[in-house]
């Protein structure tokens, strides 16, 4: 088996370590952006309680204001 020279190794080592530094970066990016994920998951759930309570609003107030038309339109009527 041929030997792989000092320099070579040296060499190996290094860039080794070096993937190791940019998949330690990886993995601490995701944990960050799965964080945020969440977060925004959190954000939006809370938005959608909210947009369905004001558009049960909204359905109520144009209830109420058909029974208004309703009523003017037959009060106009007498």
């Amino acid at each position: 088996m041929p030997l792989i020279p000092n320099k070579e190794v040296e060499q190996l080592k290094k860039e080794n370590a070096r993937l190791k530094a940019a998949l330690g970066e990886a993995e601490y990016e995701c944990q960050r952006l799965t964080i945020i994920n969440s977060n925004l998951e959190a954000q939006l759930k809370e938005s959608n309680r909210e947009l369905e309570k004001n558009i049960d609003v909204l359905q109520s107030l144009k209830g109420e204001i058909e029974t208004l038309v309703d009523n003017l339109k037959s009060n106009d009527n007498k």
